[in-house]
């Protein structure tokens, strides 16, 4: 990771260089597992050297249905970040994401039928996908999905089981890909606030929607969108502020992982989704403010 102003021009610069571990559903399970959840991680990695700091790393996680696969490297992503922000991304994934198959989502099933939620990340396959939900939705389990990317939105689509996502979490542009996949007609400058992407999906409720009881669309220094339904099956429409002053922030990176993971958790253990979406800005916070994906400062305390 580099923290520092640069150019375009060829040049070398000072700067930080941290390895850390990462990834969607990685940093989900970490803060999930932090918050003192069960957290069971169905993946695999390379029997390479980022794999062992994967394991070493990992203590609080379940790990025990991870497959270990020779000859591939384990998935890595290197992040430029200036002032906070990721400027862009190299990743290497696609060889040993190959090897995570409807049959290791099979395999898995007795883990999905115990689990109160299965979170989702779009990084997998459309196979895999459709088959993480197919075991979800005969087991009747809450499923949250996270999108990852703009051009990973029409994946769940392409499943022809989003009925089974029951919670949602896109970024603003992922959002507007969200919309166009349900045949909304949107105005991109419907991201510039909250409560234009909440005029929006109270409007296009039925197509936005579809059967999300919770629906988050984080919009960076404009806050989040949130829509849930109340105990009484209402829809209820929230605007969230950032969770921390943007001159207070290290890194984003993970940082929306740890708002998921915190709503989560405090559903799981019967609060509120008013009282989970504080824990969710809590657990933000404190991952915007360290070079990790996931804070060390979460803690159980947070469900308190």
């Amino acid at each position: 990771m580099i923290n520092i102003i640069f150019q375009d021009d060829g040049g070398s610069y000072n700067g930080q260089v941290v390895q850390r571990l990462g990834g969607v559903a990685r940093n989900h399970a970490d803060a999930l597992a932090r918050l003192g959840c069960d957290s069971v991680f169905i993946s695999a990695i390379g029997d390479d050297q980022n794999g062992q700091f994967f394991r070493q790393h990992s203590d609080k996680i379940d790990i025990s249905r991870v497959k270990i696969i020779g000859h591939k490297p384990t998935c890595t992503y290197l992040a430029v970040n200036v002032k906070g922000n990721v400027r862009f991304g190299i990743v290497t994934a696609e060889p040993l994401l190959s090897t995570i198959t409807p049959a290791l989502i099979e395999s898995n099933e007795d883990a999905i039928q115990s689990a109160d939620y299965i979170l989702l990340d779009s990084n997998l396959s459309v196979p895999v996908m459709a088959k993480a939900l197919e075991i979800a939705k005969k087991h009747e389990k809450q499923v949250w999905l996270e999108p990852t990317d703009i051009d990973k939105v029409k994946k769940v689509f392409d499943t022809g089981m989003v009925g089974a996502v029951t919670a949602a979490s896109p970024n603003a542009n992922e959002f507007l890909r969200w919309a166009k996949m349900c045949n909304v007609v949107v105005d991109p400058f419907v991201i510039d606030s909250a409560d234009s992407v909440l005029e929006l999906i109270e409007k296009e409720k039925s197509k936005i929607l579809l059967n999300t009881s919770i629906f988050v669309v984080t919009l960076s220094n404009k806050g989040s969108a949130v829509v849930y339904r109340n105990k009484l099956g209402q829809l209820e429409f929230q605007s969230l502020p950032p969770p921390v002053q943007m001159d207070k922030i290290v890194s984003v990176s993970g940082a929306g992982d740890s708002f998921n993971s915190g709503v989560i958790a405090g559903l799981a253990h019967n609060k509120t989704v008013v009282e989970a979406l504080q824990i969710g800005q809590e657990c933000a916070r404190l991952t915007l403010q360290t070079t990790l994906a996931t804070s060390e400062a979460i803690t159980p305390h947070l469900l308190a």
